[in-house]
């Protein structure tokens, strides 16, 4: 049989409300934190980016950089995931570039088989300074290869 690659996730959204600059915001473990789940037939590897926060009225228009190493800036912000019991990690900066979600170089873990579970944390770092009371959109995008 052909492998089939699948994954899902149960929690696609965080609606933050007003935020404030230069402010460190976390999703709450028991409430917010997602669950991904290997609905697939075969083992898999998982891999997160991310992308530029553009306002939602006018997106070509304005925007907060996302930062290559999840500090902040002026128009640029911090975006960081943590993974339940990952205790070598901690948070870990998301980025433009895909980067190791499960497994990650030097753990020895090995890769998510079918049925398998991980939940997953969020920080966002604000940016020092930005435009108030525009309502800023993001997407990470959370993938899987065969392993």
């Amino acid at each position: 049989g052909l492998n089939e690659i699948s994954i899902s996730l149960d929690k696609t959204q965080w609606p933050l409300g007003t935020v404030a600059s230069n402010t460190e915001y976390e999703t709450s473990p028991q409430i917010e934190w997602c669950t991904l789940t290997v609905q697939g037939t075969c083992n898999v590897n998982i891999l997160i980016a991310g992308d530029d926060a553009e306002w939602v009225s006018d997106p070509g228009a304005y925007k907060w950089t996302l930062s290559n190493d999840g500090t902040n800036g002026e128009h640029v912000y911090g975006l960081w995931f943590r993974i339940s019991g990952d205790t070598t990690r901690g948070y870990v900066p998301v980025t433009k570039t895909q980067g190791e979600f499960w497994p990650y170089s030097g753990d020895g873990a090995s890769s998510l088989a079918p049925g398998d579970t991980k939940q997953f944390g969020l920080r966002l770092l604000t940016p020092t300074y930005f435009f108030s009371g525009r309502q800023m959109q993001t997407r990470i995008t959370v993938s899987a290869v065969a392993a």
